[in-house]
């Protein structure tokens, strides 16, 4: 898979690119950024199947952006500059803000993972946002040197733009900014209501689909068996008597097939002496009596859950806070109560840090509510897709591409608002104007990342064998997509329609006032 995705970000870094030489440098700087990402891992001393199999080419996708910023500042800065050291410095300082901000966005999205009881979550997230901080640094001390020693060969090695001029698209948006603004605020309430309703997967009886060998012989075993699975309940020895009413009423339980226990065995009447050693050795311990459950329904899922709420409920009547229950499904049910309550947690935590880095950075408190808004209803809207098309949903997928879609897209808000508020401060455009030039200067750069994130995740959709890893793909993907279109045809209005308020930055009054005394 890597290699492909590698052959085509190639691709798109030439079709959007205007050097033949540019992809290369682009890749070198990537390329430098993952192998001390890789090597770095060993830090950790393992990592999980997850964040191998997806690490090196997410941390190539969302961090991408940050050398094509760069690059073409300078390739303006150069432009306009003789000296191309001068030229350089220019383009540092005009980029460096957007990158900062990208970047530390992303590496926040990421490190939410990490506060995640699912451990899954910290490895990927950790990882990730130590790559995304590798490559952040990389593109600010490492690629401004090669940049400066390439750029003759870039320039020699120019090729017409295989990209069309966006001005047409500008006037397009301009034209349509406010219905689509007004169609994305009715949207945000269904749009969020529509993630919520997925139905979702917690652990990993799913993994693999019907093309691997496990996933095709697991799906044959359940034609042919139909759903099952085992729980073993462990209750205290000594009250045959309450032992005895929970068996019953557990073999009255609907979807439970039988019940093995000491105490079906001999009998409210029959002593244990007179069954074999060997039998009651597997059932009976010095302080607990085991009851092996067969349940007639799948390891996971609504039907599963309920029947083992079901069990709990049965065995807390008799035995209130001193049973244990083990089992795959069981242990399901236990990994869909931690990461449930993750969600609110890693959402939190990361439209708030983003919200707070954007304030920082933007020094403006109407900025970060749009943004983060606008790329949250996008979030909301993949997630949405997913319950429409009536499939499941790997929980630990919804986590991680909610964390990872926000970080990563976010950038492409940063970039257009920062050079909308350039032409519209340095330049004095006008505001519809600055949204139609802004769109010419910014489209180039904000369609390649795009483009390499949303191939990145498709071809894992499509290449990995394992499910999980393959969603993760398919969300981020279609994610970016909508990410892309809301900052490109939605954020234009916001930014038209709130214009004198996103100009304005914390501290400009106190200024204004000291200017008139």
């Amino acid at each position: 898979i890597t290699i492909i995705a590698i052959l085509f970000l190639i691709f798109v870094l030439i079709m959007t690119t205007t050097s033949w030489v540019e992809p290369a440098v682009v890749m070198l700087g990537l390329g430098v950024a993952v192998l001390i990402n890789s090597g770095t891992n060993l830090l950790f001393g393992k990592i999980s199947f997850v964040t191998n199999s997806s690490g090196m080419i997410l941390q190539m996708a969302v961090a991408l952006d940050y050398s094509v910023f760069l690059i073409h500042r300078f390739r303006e800065c150069n432009d306009e500059e003789d000296d191309p050291e001068i030229a350089m410095l220019n383009a540092l300082k005009l980029s460096t803000s957007s990158i900062l901000s990208s970047g530390l966005t992303t590496v926040i999205g990421f490190l939410a993972l990490a506060f995640m009881k699912f451990l899954i979550g910290a490895d990927l997230g950790v990882a990730l946002s130590k790559g995304v901080a590798i490559s952040l640094i990389t593109s600010l001390v490492f690629m401004p040197g090669v940049i400066l020693e390439t750029y003759k060969w870039m320039d020699k090695t120019r090729h017409r733009s295989f990209m069309p001029s966006f001005r047409g698209l500008g006037r397009v948006v301009c034209k349509v900014s406010t219905p689509l603004m007004i169609a994305f605020v009715l949207i945000i309430v269904p749009a969020y209501i529509g993630s919520t309703q997925n139905h979702y997967l917690y652990g990993g009886s799913k993994i693999y689909g019907p093309d691997t060998r496990l996933g095709s012989d697991t799906e044959k075993m359940a034609e042919i068996f139909g759903d099952n699975d085992n729980y073993v309940l462990m209750v205290p020895r000594g009250d045959r008597t309450s032992e005895h009413a929970l068996i019953r009423e557990l073999e009255d339980m609907p979807g439970i097939n039988s019940v093995l226990s000491i105490e079906n065995l001999m009998g409210i009447a029959i002593p244990g002496d007179m069954l074999p050693e060997n039998l009651v050795d597997q059932l009976q311990s010095d302080h607990y009596d085991r009851i092996v459950i067969s349940a007639a329904v799948p390891v996971e899922g609504d039907k599963a859950f309920a029947l083992i709420d079901d069990i709990y409920a049965a065995a807390d009547k008799y035995y209130e806070g001193e049973y244990y229950m083990a089992g795959t499904g069981v242990s399901m049910h236990d990994v869909k109560e931690v990461v449930s309550s993750d969600m609110v947690k890693v959402n939190f935590i990361a439209i708030f840090s983003v919200f707070v880095v954007l304030l920082l950075t933007m020094k403006n408190l109407l900025l970060p509510v749009i943004l983060v808004l606008t790329i949250e209803t996008a979030i909301w809207i993949n997630m949405s897709i997913t319950h429409l098309t009536g499939a499941s949903m790997f929980y630990i997928a919804y986590l991680i591409i909610s964390s990872i879609q926000l970080g990563a897209t976010v950038d492409y808000a940063i970039l257009f608002t920062e050079r909308y508020k350039e032409n519209r401060k340095v330049y004095g455009i006008a505001p519809r104007e600055c949204v139609m030039t802004t769109i010419s200067d910014t489209a180039v750069s904000i369609l390649t990342s795009a483009t390499a994130v949303s191939v990145m995740g498709i071809l894992l959709y499509i290449f990995s064998s394992q499910r999980i890893i393959g969603q993760i793909g398919l969300l981020l993907g279609r994610g970016t997509i909508c990410s892309l279109l809301a900052v490109l045809f939605v954020l234009p209005g916001f930014l038209m329609r709130f214009d004198k308020y996103v100009l304005r930055t914390v501290g400009d009054k106190k200024r204004q006032n000291a200017d008139e005394l």
